[in-house]
């Protein structure tokens, strides 16, 4: 570039002054030397030709006496141009560095911006050996006006911005320069200051209200704050502050892996969600055959002990615990809860809790907590714990529902919190888990065919005797069957005796006797076939093969007879549906290979006929459990479908078809059914309620309401709007923000108050309550989806169906949990604490769901090491009493 022909792009205002009085001298014009915006300077050549240099020279020399003068304060003015390029040179290339880092959370190469503290001021200093007073003056003039400025600013917008703006001249214009602090958008918004609005912040606000990262709902709940206040409220909605964003699933597409190997504080923090993910022990960190695959080719990587992957486990879920605390804590609605009790592999008893809300239209269930409660499991006992664990995250206010079984002692939870927690509505927020309703009802039909018998031998007759034979060592065939199953619920305990409804109870002992006669044929045609699976299975060198081939002669998958449970009843339906579908096999079986062995277990056609009869039963209650265990269904579809079952049972009490024992049984099953069905309460109904496809119309049409009946539900209904989630609609009191912070005072608007023009007030609006019920049902699909894309319409209304709409008609989530406890606690690793249970089993839900934030993983690797001799054998520590306190800070020294 020509000596004294500067960029004005890049120079200051007090520059481009002394630029204009050296043209004046020298006939050199700085800013006509570019060249324009349509000519393309040729490679290799710089901005301003020499040839323009050339044709001035002159010039100069004719004014040699005054140039001399121009020519020393050109010389510094260029050379001040040139500090200021590398000024601008230096920042864009020294403050930020892009680096590549592997992400920690899914293995995917991303580019990450550093901040180089000794970059562009320290380069900067070191290329400038002078510096004008002038420009000085000018720097330090620019700061202190925007720090002037920067009083004033009272306007909550500013908090979605860098807190100090910086200063920038476009064209010789000078423009504050805002840049938005939402993680993923960080774009620069301009302020032009040689306007006449140039504190105005229509252009910030417009900004906020269109970024990915906020929006105009956010604006709109911090527009009341300011300064401090507004700052923190806006970073609770940052991107990865969120509840949405804190739920949301992570790494669906296709996974990557970058090519440069972690760091030590990586390794950490990738072992933490590997261990806990996938159940694997903390030992395995010094498996040889893992040592072999990480150092193998690189002998200096780095592997952590066993003892620290513990600690960095368990301080890694109280960091994430209380995080999920805090989100919990500000989730706009109210939760609900399902909880059960499990006695693991090595013997201890824990209680596990989970929270359902929901997220965007997405229901959303997640494991609160899994504690150890190793006292009697009594109702008093159990709500302690559980009103423990709310208080705990701080949610005891939010309750509105639990689902739990049937035992004696949820009741007695139930009641313990109705007395403990004001917030809690008590027995009518008590939902049973409608898969053990179902569990119950089967069980009460199978009742009636248990082999086993109080009688004497020489009270039996005939046809005792001969099931009595039969049935010889199913009690020790059972035990054996339970141990290789693993049966979970031997685990959990058996259903409480008065849970099932006894058939014989009521009859007369002439009455009992003949039922006990009709139920034998029955129950011979489940011993033979349980005797069939057991002794198949367990003859794996003669019987298994037999049937193996017969299997492999009609192209058959080769599978087994499922072996029949008593305490899982879903077995024997799935032992006679088997049968059923093999009965031409199972005959040729019988009376072939195996007749010598199983000729005494072989089934007649009438006893085939009665398999399939028993099959046809079960399989409603069968399909009635599938349905209820795919997700997570809701409340509203749990008396439908109990009218579904009610309404099958009758159809076969009435068949004559079907065999007398059969028939009686079913009825049987039908007391337990209604049972509970009477004990459903005014929240399954409201449920149903505000169900598009039902509101009203399923109790008017299906159920045959009178009219006072379905006045009475309304009424129900309307109670629960109105007293917890109706709102008055009000006037704004607060108008909007004017452009211009400094304007205080403004002169009214004769419109402002035009009757015409108000907004609507609650009198004049129609009840949103009022206005759904009287739309006609809709055919929906996903009812949260419906609700969610109906918040405008129903903001009140969508409030309430959302929290009602979440409560799970299953403690099945609850469940599964035990299923993976069993996984995590294997028969070598019984020694596990409980301590570490709790933490193995909530990280290894929270992970997948990207509930545990790098922030908390990073702070928590970079503590020191566990030395290997304070663990056990299984490498894992104990941390002592406190660890797990939300209203606390994790100490470093844990």
């Amino acid at each position: 570039m020509a000596e004294g022909a500067v960029d004005p792009k890049l120079q200051p205002k007090e520059a481009k002054r002394k630029s204009i009085a050296t043209a004046r001298a020298t006939g050199i014009d700085s800013l006509d030397s570019r060249p324009s915006k349509k000519q393309k300077a040729p490679d290799g050549a710089s901005l301003n030709t020499g040839a323009e240099s050339t044709n001035n020279e002159t010039s100069a020399t004719k004014a040699k006496g005054t140039t001399s003068k121009a020519s020393n304060v050109a010389a510094k003015i260029a050379k001040k141009a040139s500090t200021t390029v590398k000024k601008v040179l230096a920042s864009k290339k020294g403050k930020r560095k892009e680096t590549e880092q592997s992400d920690v959370e899914n293995n995917t190469t991303r580019s990450t911006s550093v901040i180089d503290v000794d970059g562009s001021d320290s380069a900067s200093e070191s290329g400038a050996s002078e510096s004008s007073p002038e420009d000085e003056a000018l720097e330090l003039t620019d700061e202190a006006e925007l720090c002037q400025k920067m009083k004033t600013w009272t306007a909550p917008v500013y908090a979605f911005y860098d807190p100090i703006p910086t200063i920038e001249y476009i064209n010789g214009r000078k423009c504050q320069v805002f840049k938005c602090s939402g993680t993923a958008c960080r774009k620069e918004i301009r302020r032009y200051q040689d306007k006449s609005d140039a504190n105005a912040t229509k252009g910030l606000r417009d900004h906020i209200q269109s970024c990915k990262c906020w929006g105009a709902a956010v604006l709109e709940n911090v527009k009341n704050l300011k300064g401090d206040e507004a700052r923190k409220a806006a970073r609770s909605y940052l991107k990865d502050e969120t509840i949405t964003a804190a739920f949301q699933r992570v790494n669906k597409g296709t996974v990557t892996y970058s090519h440069r190997q972690h760091t030590k504080t990586e390794t950490r923090a990738e072992i933490v969600r590997w261990v806990a993910e996938s159940a694997r022990p903390f030992t395995i960190v010094r498996d040889r055959g893992f040592m072999c695959l990480m150092k193998t080719g690189r002998p200096g990587y780095y592997l952590p002990h066993p003892t620290t992957v513990s600690r960095d486990v368990k301080t890694v879920f109280a960091k994430s615990r209380r995080r999920i605390a805090s989100l919990l804590r500000e989730y706009n609605g109210r939760l609900n809860f399902a909880t059960d009790a499990w006695t693991s592999p090595n013997h201890r008893a824990y209680v596990a809790v989970t929270v359902h809300l929901e997220q965007e239209g997405v229901p959303l269930s997640f494991l609160l907590d899994f504690i150890e409660l190793g006292k009697s499991h009594s109702g008093e006992n159990l709500g302690i714990a559980f009103l423990g664990i709310l208080k705990d995250f701080g949610i005891e206010s939010k309750i509105l529902g639990i689902t739990c079984d049937n035992a004696s002692n949820n009741d007695k939870m139930i009641a313990y919190l109705e007395r403990n927690l004001i917030e809690f509505p008590g027995a009518s927020s008590h939902i049973r888990c409608f898969n053990h309703v179902v569990n119950l009802t089967a069980k009460s039909l199978l009742k009636l065919f248990d082999a086993s018998t109080k009688k004497k031998a020489e009270d039996m007759d005939e046809v005792e005797h001969a099931l009595t034979e039969l049935a010889v060592g199913m009690d020790v065939e059972e035990l054996q069957t339970q141990i290789r199953e693993g049966n979970s619920e031997s685990a959990k305990g058996e259903d409480q005796p008065d849970l099932i409804v006894d058939m014989l109870e009521g009859f007369d002992e002439d009455e009992a006797e003949e039922l006990r006669r009709k139920i034998v044929p029955v129950t011979q045609v489940l011993v033979k076939l349980r005797k069939i699976s057991f002794k198949t299975i367990n003859s794996s060198t003669l019987l298994l093969p037999q049937w193996f081939s017969i299997l492999k002669e009609h192209k058959k998958k080769e599978t087994v007879i499922p072996r029949d449970v008593q305490t899982r009843w879903n077995s024997s339906h799935d032992m006679l549906d088997y049968s059923c579908i093999h009965k031409q096999y199972i005959n040729e079986y019988m009376s072939e290979d195996a007749k010598d062995i199983l000729s005494e277990f072989s089934l007649t056609k009438v006893e085939w006929k009665i398999a399939e009869q028993l099959r046809e039963v079960l399989s409603i209650l069968k399909d009635a459990t599938v349905y209820f265990s795919r997700s997570t269904p809701n409340l509203a579809t749990v008396i439908p479908s109990m009218d579904y079952i009610n309404n099958e049972f009758e159809k076969m009490i009435l068949n004559t078809e079907l065999d007398p024992a059969i028939r009686a049984a079913v009825s049987l099953a039908r007391v337990t059914l209604n049972k509970y069905y009477a004990k459903t309460s005014d929240v399954y109904r409201i449920a149903m309620v505000l169900h598009p496809r039902h509101k009203l119309n399923y109790f008017k049409s299906e159920l045959k309401y009178s009219a006072a009946s379905l006045h009475s539900l309304k009424l129900i209904v309307r109670g629960e709007f109105d007293q917890g989630y109706k709102k008055e609609l009000v006037d704004d009191e607060t108008s909007d923000e004017m452009d211009v912070d400094e304007v205080e005072e403004t002169v009214k608007n004769q419109f402002d108050n035009l009757p015409s023009l108000a907004p609507p007030t609650a009198q004049t609006l129609r009840d949103e309550l009022d206005k759904y019920l009287d739309s006609d049902p809709e055919a929906v699909e996903d009812v949260l989806v419906w609700w969610y894309g109906k918040k405008k319409t129903f903001p009140c209304l969508y409030c309430m169906a959302l929290d009602y709409l979440t409560i799970p008609a299953t403690s099945t989530d609850v469940e599964r949990h035990f299923s993976r406890g069993r996984l995590l606690l294997p028969y070598v690793r019984n020694r596990l604490k409980a301590q570490t249970t709790r933490s193995l089993m909530c990280l290894g839900q929270w992970s997948p769901l990207g509930m545990i934030h790098d922030d908390d993983i990073k702070a928590v690797v970079l503590l020191d090491e566990i030395p290997l001799e304070e663990g056990d054998e299984d490498g894992d520590i104990e941390i002592p009493e406190g660890w797990d306190r939300i209203d606390s800070d994790i100490e470093d020294g844990i």
